[in-house]
């Protein structure tokens, strides 16, 4: 091929790996505008070879750009704890990678389709994958362990009076025990699930006031949980 037309579709490749650097790097990723363009570049040159030289295979050389770019996303992924950060990144370096290999080919028309494509996803799929989690996460159910210490002649009167506020509150009591802490102090440990939290609190005010309780305390868990994760940890 003449030099013409490799200028050509460098200037294209470069291009269109500026768009997407460009929506990395003002997004603050640690990929961004550099690296982005580099290796659509890099691909393009290795594939633009194989077009250069006299090769059986065209193809040999694109499939090993395909499995050094697995290795180089493997190393921008990493784990923070139970979170995993930089899946998105390296799904982007992939699809740079290989638009880079669509333009060294002379396929330019799909490169730029690839290129459209990509930025939907990153920015598009990203809005609509924030409202799914922002809904999932509201609708999200805790665990509230409650804990009431009372005398022990008011406890039938205490758990009335419990189970009243809790049906009034539209609330779930999972579960509801026992135990003798001495023998005039009775501890009850009840179990709700919410997805309203201050519905908990208005419970644990309202028993608290009750002159038969000598004690109160709550924790709470997530009851399940959902790690984006695509929590967008990109």
């Amino acid at each position: 091929m003449d030099i013409v037309t490799f200028i050509i579709r460098l200037i294209i490749c470069f291009s269109l790996s500026i768009l997407i650097g460009l929506e990395r790097q003002l997004r603050h990723r640690m990929v961004g505008l550099r690296t982005n363009v580099l290796v659509c570049i890099g691909s393009f040159l290795f594939v633009y070879l194989s077009f250069g030289v006299e090769a059986y295979d065209l193809t040999r050389i694109a499939a090993q750009v395909v499995s050094g770019i697995g290795f180089l996303g493997a190393g921008v992924i990493l784990r923070d704890g139970s979170k995993i950060k930089g899946l998105n990144t390296a799904a982007t370096l992939w699809c740079v990678a290989a638009i880079g290999a669509l333009c060294a080919s002379g396929l330019v028309i799909e490169a730029t389709l690839g290129t459209l494509f990509v930025l939907l996803s990153n920015i598009i799929l990203r809005l609509i994958s924030l409202f799914i989690m922002g809904k999932v996460k509201a609708s999200l159910k805790e665990k509230y362990t409650i804990k009431i210490s009372c005398k022990k002649e008011k406890e039938e009167k205490v758990r009335t009076n419990f189970a009243k506020i809790i049906d009034k509150n539209d609330l779930v009591l999972n579960s509801m025990e026992r135990s003798e802490i001495t023998e005039e102090e009775i501890k009850l440990k009840a179990i709700m699930v919410t997805s309203t939290p201050s519905k908990v609190e208005m419970v644990i005010n309202k028993i608290s006031t009750d002159p038969g309780v000598i004690k109160i305390t709550w924790e709470h868990e997530k009851e399940s949980k959902t790690d984006n994760e695509d929590s967008d940890e990109e």
